[in-house]
């Protein structure tokens, strides 16, 4: 997964369809090669350093009354904190951008409750989906719809790409017809980069980003705009990352703290640090385009060192939640494999509205006690 991703990422690069795209190409397969290679030893070392793994978890037959009453309890707290934002904010980013206000989507929510409650919609999201798979009850998947319907109103796609990518891993472990579900696949991926591309014409304006993507003489310009999007959105982080391999670090900061500021809510994160202390993009070639992958942020803290550093972390970190223990290991895997797909964009290892489902699931799921039920 994780080579497969920066491979294909890589390769759309090379084939330079934007202006923007400059950089040097053998400095991402040198990339490709370290970070691969450190990720491999991360998670190759920790079966050895594991006393044993188990191979199985709990069957889609055994769920227990209770947390479907813990489903509703998260829920419910979710509803009341949410209206809280949206009565905090007065008002939601879609009616603001129809209404014309001065108001962006930046102004919305309460601050770094808001991103604790992203990893808690973004958790039940995908349980409610896999309670529905295993139930059949529409008004789980109806929940599920209500968490996209909500995130296109406060105009958020970053976390509708999250949960779509960890409902998608819910579904593909489940499915029985493989085949037909990449087939299915294929259509709804379509529909998708159509929707990121109408999302994004509403979030900016649509020949100021043409204009900014700069697509060559080669770019195919009868494809709808949503596929330059996912294009310059795949390879303009890969090429600031190149581009800040060009500012050798000259000191290094052993205790990672543009990696590891991620973790901290807005509020604390401001206590600890000022604004000079953290840099999670690095040098940017285009402040338009202002991601440079996860590996941005390990590169400024120690060069090419934080870059296998970190790979050997999410190696380790991958294993740990890939092969955890009960029936939390699915959706674990959901929220790992979103984070090493995602990872050509940004730091979702560390990401706190992101990274802090993995707290969430061990919560919903602690001290469950599941017992045979007929669905």
């Amino acid at each position: 997964m994780f080579a497969g991703t920066w491979l294909v990422a890589i390769t759309l690069f090379s084939m330079r369809l934007s202006g923007l795209l400059e950089q040097d190409i053998n400095q991402g397969f040198i990339f490709l090669g370290m970070s691969l290679t450190f990720f491999l030893i991360g998670y190759t070392l920790t079966f050895f350093l594991r006393k044993r793994i188990s191979l199985g978890i709990h069957s889609r037959e055994y769920i227990s009354d209770y947390i479907l009453k813990r489903f509703n309890s998260y829920f419910i707290f979710w509803i009341l904190a949410t209206i809280a934002e949206i009565l905090y904010s007065r008002g939601i980013p879609i009616v603001w951008l129809l209404t014309g206000s001065e108001k962006t989507y930046f102004d919305f929510g309460i601050p770094s409750l808001h991103g604790l409650l992203n990893a808690l919609q973004l958790s039940l999201g995908v349980i409610a989906f896999y309670l529905y798979l295993i139930t059949k009850k529409k008004k789980y998947i109806y929940i599920t719809l209500l968490f996209v319907l909500y995130n296109v109103a406060i105009i958020s796609r970053q976390v509708i790409i999250v949960l779509l990518i960890e409902i998608f891993v819910i579904y593909f472990y489940l499915a029985t017809n493989k085949l037909k579900l990449f087939r299915t696949l294929i259509i709804y991926f379509v529909l998708a980069i159509v929707g990121f591309g109408i999302l994004g014409d509403l979030r900016s304006d649509a020949k100021t980003f043409l204009v900014l993507a700069q697509p060559t003489e080669r770019w195919p310009d009868w494809l709808p705009s949503g596929f330059l999007w996912v294009y310059i959105y795949i390879t303009t982080p890969i090429n600031n990352l190149i581009y800040n391999f060009s500012f050798p670090v000259e000191q290094y900061r052993y205790f990672f703290p543009n990696t590891l500021s991620l973790l901290l809510p807005s509020v604390i994160r401001n206590m600890v640090f000022s604004p000079e202390d953290y840099n999670v993009s690095g040098n940017l070639i285009s402040l338009a385009f202002n991601v440079s992958s996860a590996f941005a942020a390990p590169y400024a803290d120690m060069g090419f060192t934080g870059i296998k550093l970190f790979s050997l972390f999410i190696g380790v970190f991958s294993n740990l939640t890939w092969w955890a223990e009960g029936s939390k290991r699915i959706f674990f895997r959901a929220v790992i494999s979103q984070a090493i797909l995602l990872s050509i964009f940004y730091n979702h290892f560390m990401y706190l509205p992101v990274a802090f489902q993995f707290f969430w699931i061990y919560l919903f799921f602690v001290r469950i006690k599941y017992v045979k039920k007929s669905v």
